[in-house]
């Protein structure tokens, strides 16, 4: 095939190489002979324009000694264009005077005949007829000479008085060595009488073909001349009727053709011989591996070579190969079955950090997953209520939507994950403005998709960006942390990352201890009120003012509880496990989902216990609790500093607690029980010693005189002065 294609190549080569040569020569020869054809076109009208040339065709026979003088100056006048030597010669003819005027000469029509073709009479005949016809510049085959003739005047259609002949020089008409140009081949002319007006070769006889087989105004074309085949090349004149003409025998396209062919018919054979004794020799090598090959499948299919003699080795191989394909079909069939299941787990294990690093590229390309850069961020997408929707078509949906949200920009894998629908983005190189739109944008298409669609509410959780496949899984346990985030603090819609680390508050958070101690009172005394109003107030300073980070969340709600636990183990006295098994406070804390309903369950263990420690101290407590009131204001009413919160402190209870105890049990408010007892002691002081108001003001605790003139008229209905006056 090489060798055929060698010997094609070349032939084309050759053939367009003479074609170029011959195209050479035609262009060549028909831009010479137009601008040559010009040329005599313009002598001819300059000549018939000459002044003495038209004052001779106005002459008749015979003519005047004194018209000869006008004969001489036409006769000088044509030397002025003999300076070119484009044509051979040219003469003008009068035909009234029968004479011709030429450069060198000017005489009888037949004497310049003779001088130009002999002394035969024979062709004069027909050379004057030619000279008397009417010619509007028209190329004329003269004997052997090609002349232009013009008949003037010039503008008289159909009547001529003369003619200027202008002879061509046809060695003009051809290149120089166009003979070897032409590869032995035959230039000519012809016009469209299909006279042949010059060529470089004489011709015998009329060419092989007509000017109608040359149409168009260039070609090639293949005639017979009898026993020779000929290839014509052919170009038209744009300035006339003519045909530019290459005719070469076909042979001489072969010539230079034979050797190529001698020595690719050679190649061919010396291939076909050295390819025959390879093919044996590899053949013969290689059958030692068939062989092989024969007995492993033979081993493997449990059949011997008896059994396989009914067809040859590779019939036997194929089918063993057949077989081979079709359980490696089936196989893959049901790997593929399971595809989706290994990418899944594959894809849990990056997010939960499982596969270690160096395992990674290998396990990509097990399982098709070609990331397109290293930017990475994780989408859980949970569905909040089904709203009575088959939850697995849900989920599908939910799947379907982000991944075709997320390839339309970027890469993106999506799987369920505990009960989650999670959603790996690997976004292309883009910088972080954009990510994030279109990270942000993806999410609202979708949550709007699924409320519009199905009306399901979803909450949808979105990590940071992270760099390297390392940090995929840190972006899920980001993504995890949001949405537990969501959970707890009821964060409906879409909510980043970012929206969980503020504010920080250094790590702290509002639980001080003084709290813990009004808590620890209230819880000890029953009084859930307040306890609630602490329990408030701690969850407002956290958990409304600020969103408290999750991880401290958790710390303050472990902290409350064990606040609760660590009270009612400090009156375990009339508490027993039964009671604690029963509250189970831990475990109704970690039921819970969210902020809320962690703070009313709070809320419910602590109004158990307040109730329950109300109803067993209420009798026994508030009788201890007024006595030791009592007792204290008996013994500390002179002191300016005494006041329900120091009362409270002195029996380890909550002011408030101690306030509200000490009114339900006496039906009066302890400030009053306080100033009624100083008012008392102050009454005696003033029925048993003279002192001035501020003296007694002081002994029995007020630090100025105004607050106990005050509080004095409050009880006793008049000022400490006029009660003085009454006693005297």
């Amino acid at each position: 095939m090489t060798g055929v294609f060698i010997y094609v190549k070349s032939n084309q080569t050759i053939v367009d190489e003479v074609n170029r040569s011959n195209n050479l020569i035609l262009s060549k020869v028909q831009k010479d002979m137009d601008t040559l054809l010009e040329d005599a076109n313009r002598l001819s009208v300059e000549i018939a324009l000459n002044p003495q040339v038209q004052e001779l065709l106005t002459f008749q026979e015979p003519l005047k000694s004194e018209k000869y003088f006008t004969l001489y100056k036409a006769f000088e006048s044509l030397k002025v264009f003999k300076s070119s030597n484009r044509w051979n010669d040219y003469f003008v003819y009068f035909k009234a005077i029968d004479t011709i005027v030429t450069p060198e000469l000017s005489n009888t029509s037949k004497t310049v005949y003779h001088n130009l073709y002999g002394t035969g009479s024979e062709g004069y005949s027909a050379w004057i007829k030619d000279m008397d016809g009417y010619f509007q510049g028209d190329f004329v085959k003269l004997g052997n000479d090609l002349a232009f003739i013009r008949s003037i005047p010039i503008g008289k259609n159909g009547t001529s008085q003369g003619n200027i002949v202008i002879f061509l020089d046809q060695a003009k008409f051809w290149v120089d060595n166009a003979e070897d140009y032409l590869h032995n081949g035959v230039a000519a002319i012809i016009d469209d009488n299909n006279q042949v007006l010059a060529s470089t070769h004489s011709m015998d006889g009329p060419l092989p073909v007509t000017y109608s087989d040359l149409s168009g105004d260039s070609g090639t074309l293949k005639v017979q001349d009898g026993d020779q085949k000929l290839v014509i090349s052919f170009i038209s004149s744009y300035t006339t009727d003519w045909k530019y003409v290459v005719m070469m025998p076909e042979h001489i396209f072969w010539d230079k053709l034979e050797g190529i062919k001698k020595a690719t018919m050679m190649s061919l054979l010396i291939c076909l011989f050295v390819g025959c004794g390879l093919t044996y020799a590899f053949v013969r090598r290689n059958y030692s591996p068939v062989r092989g090959m024969l007995d492993m499948f033979q081993e493997k299919k449990n059949e011997d070579r008896a059994g396989s003699k009914r067809f040859n080795e590779y019939d036997f191989m194929q089918q063993a190969i057949y077989s081979t394909l079709l359980e490696n079909k089936e196989m893959g069939s049901k790997l593929w079955r399971q595809k989706n299941v290994m990418r899944d787990h594959f894809l849990e294990k990056m997010f939960k950090g499982r596969d270690r690093a160096i395992q990674l590229e290998q396990l990509m390309n097990l399982h098709e997953i070609d990331f397109v850069s290293d930017q990475f961020a994780v989408m859980i997408i949970n569905v909040e209520d089904y709203n009575d929707i088959s939850p697995p078509l849900v989920r599908f949906a939910v799947m379907n939507v982000a991944e075709e949200l997320v390839i339309q920009a970027h890469q993106g894998f999506v799987m369920e994950l505990d009960d989650f629908v999670v959603c790996l983005v690997n976004f292309r190189e883009t910088q972080e403005l954009t990510w994030k739109r279109d990270f942000t944008e993806v999410a609202n298409k979708a949550l709007k998709f699924m409320e519009s669609n199905y009306r399901v509410a979803v909450t949808i959780a979105l990590s940071s960006l992270h760099i390297s496949i390392t940090g995929i899984s840190k972006a899920y346990y980001e993504a995890l942390e949001v949405r537990e985030y969501q959970s707890i603090y009821g964060v409906n819609g879409i909510m980043e990352y970012s929206d969980t680390e503020l504010p920080r508050a250094n790590g702290e958070y509002y639980y001080p201890l003084e709290k813990e101690q009004a808590l620890m009172n209230c819880i000890k005394a029953g009084d859930y009120s307040t306890a609630e109003a602490i329990i408030d107030e701690v969850f407002k300073e956290n958990l409304e003012q600020r969103k408290l980070p999750l991880k401290l969340a958790k710390c303050l709600f472990v902290d409350l509880v064990g606040t609760m636990i660590k009270t009612i183990n400090g009156i375990s006295a009339i508490y027993d496990n039964v009671f604690l098994e029963e509250l189970n406070p831990i475990d109704r804390l970690l039921g819970c989902q969210t902020v809320s309903e962690m703070k009313q369950q709070l809320k419910n263990i602590l109004r158990s216990i307040c109730d329950s420690v109300g109803q067993k101290q209420v009798g026994k407590r508030a009788n201890d609790v007024l006595q030791r009131v009592t007792d204290i204001v008996a013994v500390k009413y002179n002191d300016v500093n005494l006041s329900i919160a120091s009362i409270a402190e002195q029996i380890d209870m909550h002011p408030a607690y101690v306030s509200k105890l000490y009114k339900d049990g006496t039906g009066e408010s302890l400030l009053d029980f306080i100033g009624k007892y100083r008012i008392e002691q102050a009454k005696q002081i003033m029925k048993e010693q003279d002192m001035n108001m501020e003296a007694v003001a002081l002994m029995v605790g007020y630090a100025n005189v105004r607050t106990f003139r005050r509080i004095f008229a409050k009880y006793e209905g008049v000022t400490p002065g006029k009660y003085s006056e009454a006693i005297e």
